[in-house]
């Protein structure tokens, strides 16, 4: 699991364990119900570290100076249930005359949203749609870019990451975790909340 996620697992009983960065509350009794947070900035740097890895920009074209559009400064948020993607748009199209280029240039923000789900052990996000683009005229070029990217912002195995997170980190103790489910999914005040039960045991 990368360190650029920041997880907080916070039960209504048990024990802390700190570890760097990440705030496990580990319960040894059976059947702990907790909320594992997973804050907005987070899945924001996994993005930037993901996608936009040129000077900040994910290229969407740059066949020369001419003819390029890429995405930049993204920002997300979580708001109503769903996961907010937002980025600005660059974008110029023309051709290079007495050595300057000569055509028509655009730049506006456009964001995305998807609704995150738990089913069959993993955390993901569905229904990718387009909330605001203000040239629908870039509709066919954003719509295949946000339908990769944001499943990809929030794709987790929780049982692989809540064991993953612990291991090699709780020594001289082993936990076991069994029987882990998601009860519940929300994604609001930019964060997303999923509650858990789950059987702890520490050997």
């Amino acid at each position: 699991m990368s360190d650029s996620w920041f997880l907080r697992i916070c039960p209504k009983a048990g024990q802390v364990v700190a570890l760097l960065g990440v705030v496990l509350v580990a319960a040894t009794a059976s059947a702990a119900d907790s909320t594992l947070v997973i804050e907005s900035t987070a899945i924001e740097k996994k993005l930037r570290e993901q996608f936009f890895t040129d000077k900040g920009r994910f290229w969407l074209n740059n066949s020369d100076a001419c003819n390029q559009s890429w995405l930049e400064s993204p920002k997300v948020t979580a708001s109503a249930g769903r996961l907010r993607i937002a980025a600005f748009f660059s974008g110029r199209m023309g051709a290079q005359i007495s050595g300057q280029c000569v055509g028509g240039a655009d730049a506006f923000n456009a964001t995305a949203s998807g609704k995150p789900f738990y089913r069959d052990g993993r955390l993901g996000i569905e229904d990718i749609r387009i909330d605001s683009l203000s040239k629908e005229i870039y509709r066919p070029l954003l719509q295949p870019v946000f339908n990769s990217m944001v499943p990809k912002a929030l794709d987790l195995n929780l049982k692989e990451t809540v064991v993953g997170l612990l291991a090699g980190r709780t020594a001289p103790y082993e936990v076991e975790i069994k029987d882990l489910v998601a009860t519940e999914v929300t994604a609001d005040a930019d964060r997303v909340n999923v509650r858990l039960q789950f059987d702890l045991r520490v050997r």
